[in-house]
């Protein structure tokens, strides 16, 4: 089955005729207008600052980065849930309604997201991940057991030493990058494995990166006219 890809036209989106309905407790941009979302750029310092991390926290970032999981979702990773053959990463999806619609009690719900193969490699190096999944050794065990607070002030740290700093600088904020980038890239993921990879309970919820868009084609009109 053939899947659609996004596709602006005429000032709305998918040529629908409606702009896309955002849900209200998801931003991009602040009251003020300021940005909170890291731009590809701000993305890239972030990775190259973490090397000043330890190698297991900068694995910790490169993880955030590369797969748009919330900070409490990566501290829930054990090496069994590192697919080292298939070069993806299964993820506990937090934020998912923990009861359905009769208030029975739901099972716990997962999202697999592909990454590159080198982020595997560099997992491998640090944590030895092959070596304990052969020997069933600790393969349950946490890569990070660090608590919550630790990791959000670790990405804080990371962020200052990148130079990147206001509203967007935070684990939202990067996770918000992930989304932008999946949703500006050539040609675009669809929304709804945008949907899928970044664990929304509501594929609505994904629209709000088409908001970006918007912006994209203003600059390439403003870079037109030099």
């Amino acid at each position: 089955m053939a899947v659609s890809r996004l596709q602006p036209q005429d000032g709305n989106f998918g040529g629908s005729g409606v702009e896309p309905h955002i849900a209200p407790e998801m931003r991009l941009f602040t009251p003020d207008g300021e940005r909170l979302y890291l731009t590809a750029e701000e993305r890239r310092r972030f990775l190259d600052a973490s090397a000043l991390e330890s190698p297991s926290d900068r694995m910790f970032c490169h993880v955030l980065h590369y797969t748009g999981c919330r900070p409490s979702e990566a501290l829930a990773i054990s090496p069994r849930h590192v697919m080292v053959e298939d070069a993806a990463i299964v993820i506990r999806s937090l934020k998912k309604h923990k009861t359905d619609p009769h208030g029975r009690l739901k099972q716990a719900q997962y999202r697999s997201v592909p990454v590159p193969p080198f982020l595997i490699e560099h997992l491998d190096l640090v944590f030895g991940l092959r070596a304990q999944l052969r020997r069933e050794m600790n393969s349950d065990s946490l890569l990070w057991p660090m608590s919550r607070p630790t990791a959000y002030r670790l990405v804080k740290r990371v962020m200052h030493s990148a130079g990147i700093v206001g509203a967007h600088a935070t684990g939202k904020g990067l996770r918000h990058g992930f989304g932008v980038a999946m949703v500006t890239a050539n040609p675009p993921v669809p929304l709804h494995v945008i949907s899928q990879l970044m664990g929304h309970s509501d594929s609505k919820t994904t629209e709000i990166y088409l908001q970006v868009l918007s912006e994209e084609r203003h600059s390439l009109v403003m870079n037109a006219w030099g």
